[in-house]
C-alpha cells in the first residue's frame, strides 16, 4: 500500500505541474475553487481526525509540536511567497534568476507533509488510527494547485519546456520521499514508534492548519469570499464529514 500512495501522489504532482506549463502560466478560476476545496478538506481533516488522534498519545505536549508546524510554515512561506496556497509571481520572466527559495521551501513543504503518510501504514497507534488514505486524498487534491502554481513559476523562468519538466518532476518526488523518509525512520527507531510519528504527525498539522487557514479566509480583490469559492469550501467540509 506504501507504493500504491507513492505513485498516486507522484503521477498527481506530476501531472498537474505539466497541465499548469500547458496553461501557460496562468491560474483558473477553476483552480483557485480546486485551491478552496482542498484547504478546507485539509482544515476539516485536521480538526476532526488528526487532532484527537494525536492529543490521544501527547496530551498536551501536542500543541507544542502544532505550533512548531505553524511556525515552521510561516518561514517556509516567506520564501516560498505563497506558492502552497496558490500565488503566482508574473513578475518573475527569464531576465530574473532560478527562485531557489520559492523551489526549496517547497520542496521542503511537500516532503514535511507526506512524513506523517510513512508512519499511517504498519503502524497500529495504540488501536486509535485514522483512515490514512483520507489523508492522501487531502495531499492530493491540494498538489493540484501547487503543482500547477509552481509550474507557473518555472514558465516565466526558463525558455525551454525541459527544464520546466525537469524541476516539476523533481518537485513531484518530494512527498513520495518524505513517505519513505517517514516509515524508514519509524522502522528503525530505537524510542517508542507511536510517540515519534505522534510528534511528526502534530508537526504536519500546524502546517495543514497555516496552509488550509490561510486559503479558506484568502479574499479576493473585492475582498470578499465568491459564491463559487464558498461552495467549494462547504464542500470540503462536508466531504470529510461522510468519509
Amino acid at each position: 500500500m506504501t507504493w500504491y500512495y507513492v505513485v498516486i501522489l507522484f503521477v498527481v504532482g506530476m501531472a498537474s505541474g505539466i497541465g499548469g506549463m500547458y496553461l501557460h502560466g496562468r491560474l483558473t478560476k477553476d483552480v483557485k475553487v480546486l485551491l478552496a476545496f482542498s484547504g478546507a478538506y485539509l482544515f476539516a481533516l485536521a480538526i476532526m481526525h488528526l487532532l484527537p488522534e494525536i492529543y490521544i498519545h501527547l496530551g498536551h505536549d501536542a500543541g507544542l509540536y502544532i505550533l512548531l508546524g505553524f511556525l515552521i510554515q510561516m518561514v517556509m512561506d516567506y520564501f516560498s511567497r505563497g506558492v502552497e496556497h496558490g500565488h503566482i509571481h508574473h513578475h518573475i520572466s527569464v531576465k530574473n534568476p532560478f527562485p531557489l527559495g520559492i523551489f526549496v521551501s517547497l520542496f521542503l513543504h511537500s516532503i514535511v507533509e507526506g512524513l506523517p503518510l510513512g508512519g499511517g501504514f504498519d503502524h497500529d497507534h495504540g488501536g486509535h488510527g485514522f483512515d490514512t488514505g483520507s489523508l492522501v486524498i487531502g495531499i492530493a487534491i491540494h498538489k493540484i494547485p501547487e503543482a500547477i502554481a509552481l509550474a507557473a513559476i518555472l514558465y516565466h523562468v526558463f525558455e525551454k519546456k525541459s527544464k520546466v519538466i525537469a524541476y516539476i518532476a523533481l518537485y513531484a518526488i518530494a512527498t513520495p520521499l518524505g513517505i519513505l523518509i517517514g516509515q524508514y525512520f519509524l522502522e528503525n527507531t530505537a524510542n517508542d514508534p507511536t510517540e515519534i510519528y505522534s510528534i511528526i504527525l502534530s508537526i504536519a498539522v500546524g502546517i495543514f492548519l497555516h496552509v488550509s487557514t490561510t486559503i479558506i479566509f484568502e479574499a479576493d480583490e473585492a475582498h470578499r469570499l465568491s459564491w463559487p469559492k464558498s461552495i467549494a469550501i462547504i464542500l470540503g467540509l462536508t466531504l470529510v464529514l461522510v468519509l
